[in-house]
């Protein structure tokens, strides 16, 4: 049995519970109760008591809030379906205080009057904010054409439904402006002028209402159209009716749109400078491992340094590589072998480091020149200058031609 409430109480409840409302009332009818008892702020004997006092609803499981509630909240917001029963009650409630007050000149009745007056003017003003509300979130919202549709002329409906009340309540205030200079009260005057004007405004503000609806409405056939085509098109694409018994592959042939054009890849140059950066050094590194031609074992960029008498001759020595890759190309051996076991100058001390390097160096530079396998690799196990054993795994080379 629901326990009554006093005002304080309710207050208190939402007060105390005003983050579960805020939930409830975003989800509407989707919250289940065992989400609710989740809650922190939440047990079993609170849940219980906001069902007693008909602050919430459960139904098998599904926790929501209270209608009166809901409807209280969105009137408040302004939200929600367009009720234009609210409008037509307060048009029956001003005939009829009019009537009695006609009959019996008495403040009682000229405060219904008055009331009735402004409820006009604010559910008039809320009805049609809502109903420009709705129009746009269908619109934007409902996938299903169809849905959209027939919701757009429900709302198309109401608009025309607003529109005759608006007109019904400047009828009556029209013929009972009369009566209303009969009674001395600057309030009623003030209230009566300012419900002319909303009147007027929203009427105004229906009539656009009207233009968008039939704009979203010829969209929406547009759209419709376009997709019911769309799916012939497929139709006839999947029985292969498309290519054979069209001319479609011939018309879309013809079509140079740049919708149609491939994409064109831009591409440039590095320079030489930036290749000497580190950056530029990791973008090498990034471009022979696609190669498939660096060595398993990861090398930090070195830094700049001087070169001495000796290091100059070897630099030299190494920047002539044609001839080395011309001894290469009368060899039977692959490149990695042939470098490794290559009688260097003993002044110049090439030792394993500077060997692999230039192995990739010549891999890399004199492409043209060099037989790449693709798939094959080579695995040789090297001690470094620090006496570490490395696996080393390369790309089988050969010379051109063999």
């Amino acid at each position: 049995m629901k326990q009554p409430l006093s005002i304080r109480d309710l207050i208190n409840l939402l007060n105390q519970n005003k983050e579960v409302v805020e939930m409830l009332f975003g989800n509407k009818d989707s919250v289940n109760k065992s989400e609710i008892l989740a809650r922190e702020d939440m047990s079993d004997e609170k849940l219980e008591k906001l069902v007693t006092h008909e602050f919430i609803h459960e139904n098998n499981n599904i926790v929501s809030l209270d209608d009166r509630i809901t409807t209280f909240i969105e009137e408040f917001l302004e939200i929600g379906e367009v009720t234009t029963s609210f409008i037509n009650d307060n048009i029956q409630a001003l005939n009829e205080n009019l009537r009695y007050y006609r009959i019996d000149n008495n403040a009682r009745f000229l405060r219904n009057i008055k009331r009735s007056l402004k409820k006009i003017h604010s559910t008039t003003s809320r009805e049609v904010i809502k109903l420009h509300k709705n129009i746009d979130d269908t619109y934007k919202n409902q996938a299903n054409y169809v849905i959209k549709l027939q919701e757009l002329e429900k709302y198309k409906k109401k608009r025309d439904d607003i529109i005759n009340l608006i007109r019904e309540s400047e009828q009556i205030l029209s013929e009972s402006q009369g009566f209303f200079n009969t009674i001395i009260d600057a309030e009623l005057n003030s209230i009566v002028l300012e419900l002319r004007y909303t009147l007027v405004r929203n009427r105004d503000y229906l009539t656009e209402i009207q233009s968008q609806i039939i704009d979203y409405i010829n969209k929406i056939q547009y759209q419709a159209a376009i997709y019911k085509k769309i799916q012939r098109l497929k139709e006839l694409k999947d029985y292969e009716e498309l290519k054979y018994k069209t001319s479609f592959i011939q018309v879309v042939s013809d079509v140079n749109a740049v919708l149609f054009s491939k994409k064109q890849v831009m591409r440039t140059r590095v320079s030489l400078d930036y290749l000497y950066t580190d950056p530029g050094y990791n973008l090498v590194a990034k471009v022979a491992d696609r190669l498939k031609v660096l060595r398993a074992v990861e090398r930090s960029p070195a830094g700049k340094i001087a070169l001495s008498g000796e290091e100059a001759e070897e630099t030299s020595l190494r920047l002539n590589v044609e001839a080395l890759v011309s001894k290469f190309a009368e060899s039977n051996s692959d490149l990695f072998n042939f470098v490794m076991n290559f009688e260097f100058p003993d002044q110049l001390s090439i030792g394993i480091e500077k060997r692999i390097s230039l192995f990739v160096e010549i891999s890399v530079d004199h492409d043209p020149g060099l037989h790449m396998s693709g798939e094959q690799f080579g695995h040789m196990q090297l001690k470094n200058e620090q006496g570490q054993l490395q696996n080393i795994r390369y790309l089988m080379i050969y010379p051109s031609g063999k």
